[in-house]
């Protein structure tokens, strides 16, 4: 595929899966992962090896609406995306709040995506889980 063509990928991915993953049309988001990716799909977060990465469209659509039950008003925003015939960078933030705490969060994080056949086939994300973690412990944990 084009660079083109791949950059909107990951932009329908954000727009449609992860996004659409709460309220009205989540049944719609998740569905959608199995026209988005392909069947081997990979998720590695930060240094995971092949051992630890989530393998399989299936874990991704479970992980997909685990999040959107943790953070209900979930606001994306792509900040950055390259892209080339094979592979692409997304740098992205999310705005949120965390269901269980009511903490507001804000984290920025990079994803690297490898595509095959038109469908994204693999992603490495890099996010900061510490920062994660402190954002979304109950207040008085916080000190």
């Amino acid at each position: 595929m084009s660079a083109e063509q791949n950059a909107a990928l990951v932009r329908r991915y954000f727009e449609e899966c992860v996004s659409g993953a709460r309220g009205p049309e989540q049944r719609h988001a998740i569905a959608l992962v199995d026209d988005l990716m392909t069947p081997d799909f990979v998720m590695f977060y930060n240094n995971d090896t092949d051992a630890q990465a989530t393998r399989g469209r299936e874990l991704h659509k479970a992980f997909l609406v685990e999040h959107a039950e943790n953070f209900p008003d979930d606001h994306w925003t792509i900040e950055a995306l390259i892209a080339d015939e094979d592979t692409a960078a997304c740098l992205w933030r999310i705005q949120s709040s965390h269901a269980k705490t009511g903490n507001a969060i804000d984290v920025r994080a990079a994803d690297f995506y490898r595509f095959r056949d038109g469908r994204l086939e693999e992603m490495r994300r890099f996010l900061d889980f510490k920062s994660l973690g402190r954002q979304t412990r109950p207040s008085d944990e916080q000190r």
